[in-house]
Order: C-alpha cells, then sequence, then structure tokens
C-alpha cells in the first residue's frame, strides 16, 4: 500500500483517442469486464481504478481481469470508522496494490459552511494528484443513481485532468449490483445494514429515511449532489 503526498500541478495532456464516442458506442452492451478489459489494454500501467468502497463490486469486476490493477481510494480524513474497516477488509481480500490519496490540510471545521471547498481539498485535489502519471481511471458510476448521472458514457472524457473515464458498471441498476453481490458473496459495507443508500464522509452523512432516494442522505439540508469528482 502507498500513500500520496506530495502536491501536483495538473497535467498539460491528452489522452489518446480524440472522439471517444465510437469506443463508447461499442462497448454499452458488452459487459462491465469487457469494458475494464479494453481500459486495460489500452491503457495498461497508465490505467487506475478510484474506489469509495461504499462497496466493492468495481474492485471484484476489475481486478478478476487486472489482479495487480492500481486501486484509488481518497482517505479524506472524515471517513466512519466502519468505512476505514472495509477498506482493510476488501484490501486483504483481494490483497489490492492500494494507493491512499490524503489532503494537504489537517482537519478542521470547513464542512459546517463551504461544502464545496472542503470538498475540493479533500477530495478533487487529492485525486488530482493521484492520478497526476495516469492516462486514464475508472469509477463506479451508475446511471441508476441519480439524474445527474444519467447521461454518463461507458467511456468519456475527463476533460479536467485531461484524462480519459471508464464507467465500467453504468449500465447497472440496483438489482444489477444485489445480483452480482449475492452471486460473489461479496462483503457489503458495514453501515448498509444501518440505513445507509451512499456512503461519504460522517460530518455529511445520515442514514436514510423509509422510501428517500439513495442519495437523499448525502449533504441533507444543502443543495449539493455531487463532491466533484465527476465534473459534467
Amino acid at each position: 500500500m502507498t500513500t500520496v503526498l506530495a502536491p501536483v500541478a495538473l497535467p498539460r495532456r491528452r489522452p489518446p483517442g480524440s472522439d471517444l464516442g465510437p469506443v463508447a458506442r461499442a462497448l454499452e452492451p458488452q459487459s462491465a469486464a469487457d469494458a475494464v478489459a479494453w481500459a486495460a489494454e489500452r491503457f495498461g500501467d497508465g490505467l487506475a481504478l478510484v474506489a469509495s468502497f461504499q462497496d466493492c463490486v468495481l474492485i471484484d469486476v476489475a481486478v478478476r481481469v487486472v489482479p495487480d490493477l492500481e486501486v484509488i481510494f481518497l482517505d479524506t480524513q472524515y471517513h466512519f470508522p466502519e468505512t476505514l474497516e472495509y477498506v482493510e477488509q476488501v484490501r486483504r481480500r483481494y490483497d489490492l496494490n492500494l494507493t491512499v490519496a490524503r489532503p494537504l490540510v489537517e482537519r478542521d471545521d470547513r464542512w459546517r459552511n463551504d461544502l464545496d471547498g472542503c470538498c475540493a481539498v479533500r477530495k478533487v485535489e487529492p485525486l488530482d494528484r493521484a492520478l497526476s502519471t495516469r492516462t486514464a481511471w475508472m469509477s463506479g458510476l451508475r446511471r441508476s443513481e441519480s439524474a445527474a448521472r444519467a447521461s454518463t458514457a461507458v467511456v468519456e472524457r475527463d476533460a479536467r485532468r485531461g484524462l480519459v473515464k471508464v464507467n465500467p458498471l453504468v449500465t447497472w441498476s440496483d438489482d444489477d449490483v444485489a445480483a452480482y453481490v449475492a452471486e460473489r458473496q461479496l462483503p457489503p459495507h458495514p453501515l448498509a445494514s444501518q440505513g445507509f443508500g451512499s456512503i461519504g464522509c460522517w460530518p455529511c452523512t445520515r442514514p436514510l429515511a423509509p422510501g428517500e432516494d439513495a442519495r437523499a442522505g448525502r449533504w441533507a439540508g444543502s443543495s449539493k449532489t455531487e463532491c466533484g469528482l465527476h465534473p459534467a
């Protein structure tokens, strides 16, 4: 396991392939494993997987294709203890090539009055740093998670970082995820059974009330719906 510490400037590069539309359309009906395999063949060591560890579905899919794939976890310093325990559990299960990216600031109360600024220094900047030597990255985004993600492509361009972004699970429904977890007997996040539908930092995450959308517990009481890692 490695830790990313040093600050970096955003890379000024454009990854291979100027038009990702044909690739995205070709991969749309294919399996998640096919998308991972395409990315691994296309980008090799330039590829990394960024995981929130809300579950380990994408990790399970990806490391079956690329066992030594680098997995990046953003330790914001405000994760639930259960999340950190789950990270270690999953790391051991798969013997992950895990990189932990931490913020360059100390713990503070910025989340009380500046949610966007808090995410910027604890998530966005550390991810910029962790991906500074990469040409492509994978995320677990799914269209069914929210309206903001409904048009996400299997392969798209991350304009902020100048990278290609691959979303192997983008077509999966909640039922697809549940079926895969059951089939593969994947360990659940400890908070999943306590009413948490989407699990982020403890100051900004609460359990769901009956009938609420899965992401309603994130930044509740504010207009914020995304952390900034996935700009449109």
